[in-house]
């Protein structure tokens, strides 16, 4: 059977949207080192195998308050991804917040910090593994559970006049504290 010649014009437009999807495909490929990943690919599928931390993270404003040293805190935010506390509508004032992501991959949230703060480590707390990332007067932890992680963040804002800043032992001290406890109490 004879078939007649392409149209020139079909080809350039089928070889456009294979190009097209390709490009396409490739641009919602992000395993975080600009590849593919067999192991970003299975922590996106286990979304939700980590354990539940619980309505912030299991720590209550006291406990918060308490840890941090600061009194009067308020819960501005309370959800089931996350709890913020605050002194003020300041918003450079003291911050703590606690937020939980299922199916994101932690890498994204390491690399993120790496780009903002100071100092940047591995972290193991209780057997789970995470990073610790601090600058002058804030700190964060992030802890990986399969498809799911949590982040402590402790912020002191800038000091009042005549007040000196915590040192980020201070500050890394209150938040190791409040994510062993949340790890601790998680179910």
């Amino acid at each position: 059977m004879h078939r007649p010649p392409a149209d020139p014009r079909s080809l350039v437009a089928i070889v456009a949207v294979v190009i097209a999807a390709v490009a396409l495909l490739a641009g919602c490929s992000d395993s975080g080192d600009g590849g593919s990943s067999p192991a970003s690919a299975s922590a996106a599928t286990a979304a939700g195998t980590g354990p539940f931390f619980g309505e912030c993270g299991g720590v209550t404003t006291a406990e918060v308050s308490q840890i941090v040293g600061i009194a009067g805190l308020t819960n501005t935010t309370n959800n089931s991804s996350g709890c913020e506390w605050v002194t003020s509508a300041d918003q450079l004032g003291p911050q703590f917040s606690f937020n939980w992501y299922r199916g994101s991959p932690i890498g994204r949230e390491r690399a993120t910090e790496q780009l903002s703060r100071e100092s940047v480590s591995d972290l193991t707390i209780k057997g789970a593994k995470g990073f610790i990332a601090s600058d002058v007067g804030i700190c964060e932890i992030g802890m990986e559970f399969g498809g799911d992680f949590f982040e402590w963040s402790v912020s002191y804002g800038l000091p009042a006049p005549g007040e000196t800043s915590r040192s980020t032992d201070q500050v890394c001290g209150a938040a190791k504290q409040l994510s062993t406890m949340s790890i601790e109490r998680a179910k």
